[in-house]
């Protein structure tokens, strides 16, 4: 069994009078393990294939499995659940707190799950050093640079020990050297087992994974099962 399968996915939204259909019957298998990029243009369906596979949109219709359960049916509570345990979520935007160390970034999603506060530091500590960055656990976000805020977003969705890490243009606000130190912080999680799913518009980036998914207006067009 693969560990995310999308059947017949749809996912259409009600603009005032317009129903804009954003995606349109959308069948994937993701195999447990495996590093995917997904592209397509602007208004392809990138951003709410993302939304559906991390738990924050419902498709209108059509299936979600993760993990051998129907995502799809689960009540708001239970995606909820699911967003903290099974999935690790990395923005190009990092949405780190910037109120917070490294440290304390790190162990907010455990936090979420009553870990108590021991367990939380000694978590994170693995975590952050995963990813290069245990010099920097206790500075702010501020003091960072772009590819060390990104480095501590990796930690952080990394955590929990996710079933599956979802990335949306993680290498978008660095240049090109720091996003590729980024995307060989991937390759390295990829080759421990890791499942990713990396949306972006860089093709030598996509190219980097094992398959490229390749979306148009809401459909799969290349890179499917």
């Amino acid at each position: 069994m693969a560990l995310v399968e999308l059947r017949d996915i749809d996912k259409t939204y009600q603009m005032k009078d317009v129903a804009v259909k954003a995606l349109a019957g959308v069948s994937l298998d993701f195999a447990r393990g495996e590093f995917v990029s997904i592209m397509g243009p602007s208004g392809s369906g990138k951003s709410t294939l993302l939304a559906i596979l991390g738990c924050l949109d419902r498709p209108t219709s059509g299936h979600y499995t993760l993990n051998g359960q129907d995502v799809s049916l689960a009540s708001d509570d239970s995606l909820s659940d699911i967003r903290n345990r099974e999935i690790g979520f990395i923005f190009q935007s990092f949405d780190l707190i910037e109120q917070l160390s490294v440290l304390e970034n790190t162990e907010v999603p455990l936090f979420y799950r009553g870990i108590s506060r021991g367990q939380r530091r000694r978590k994170a500590l693995e975590a952050i050093d995963r990813v290069g960055l245990s010099d920097r656990a206790a500075h702010l976000p501020r003091e960072l640079s772009g590819g060390q805020c990104q480095r501590a977003a990796i930690a952080r969705a990394l955590v929990n020990d996710p079933v599956i890490l979802l990335a949306d243009e993680p290498t978008g606000n660095l240049d090109s050297k720091t996003g590729g130190e980024i995307m060989e912080v991937f390759k390295q999680l990829h080759r421990s087992g890791r499942t990713i799913l990396l949306v972006t518009h860089d093709r030598d980036l996509a190219e980097q994974g094992d398959r490229i998914v390749q979306l148009m207006d809401g459909a799969v067009v290349d890179g499917g099962n």
